[in-house]
């Protein structure tokens, strides 16, 4: 059984993958295929683009990737800092620098660096952990769920929970995408 903590917690989770599902939405469109939350698909392509020799776009890649981490300890640093109120300090720093990104008309960097700082936001929801600028992880505690559910093995219902930062994603990017395609570059005002 899901404790309300932790459903309440999951919700939150939802709403902020929505945030990320957004901000990557309208940087993958703007940067023609790069992400600014999906470190792995970057990854990707940043090896892809080192054996195809192609130094320039693995610098572009790696320098995301590079601005990605950065967020991620500065969020990290912001969170031990601010102790119990560290969700509130670390959604401060992620909204001032996509405002800044969005008065630069969608400048890469600061995006990248709010979503690298997103994810200390909001690590667990009670007993249940989340992400929210990454699926990989979410689908396969799903699945793993899902797997000991089929063969009599589940312990409970919490693997079920964790398909709600994965919509959350998906609606956020769907309506990034939706946006930049109507209005484009002021988009990225939306998450602010």
């Amino acid at each position: 059984m899901t404790k309300p903590v932790e459903a309440r917690g999951l919700v939150l989770a939802g709403f902020l993958a929505a945030l990320a599902g957004i901000v990557d939405a309208i940087g993958y469109l703007h940067l023609g295929g790069l992400f600014v939350s999906f470190m792995s698909g970057n990854s990707t392509q940043l090896g892809a683009a080192l054996g195809q020799n192609d130094l320039a776009d693995a610098g572009s890649i790696a320098k995301l990737i590079l601005f990605f981490v950065a967020g991620a300890a500065a969020g990290q640093a912001v969170a031990a800092f601010a102790g119990g109120r560290h969700l509130t300090w670390v959604l401060v720093i992620v909204g001032l620098l996509l405002g800044l990104a969005a008065a630069l008309e969608i400048a890469p960097e600061p995006m990248v660096l709010a979503m690298g700082a997103l994810n200390a936001s909001l690590r667990r929801a009670g007993k249940i952990p989340v992400s929210l600028t990454f699926v990989t992880g979410v689908l396969v505690r799903f699945g793993q769920g899902l797997g000991d559910f089929l063969t009599g093995h589940a312990t409970g219902s919490s693997w079920l929970l964790q398909a709600i930062p994965w919509a959350g994603l998906i609606a956020g990017a769907t309506l990034g995408a939706f946006a930049y395609s109507r209005i484009g570059e002021p988009a990225i005002w939306l998450p602010v």
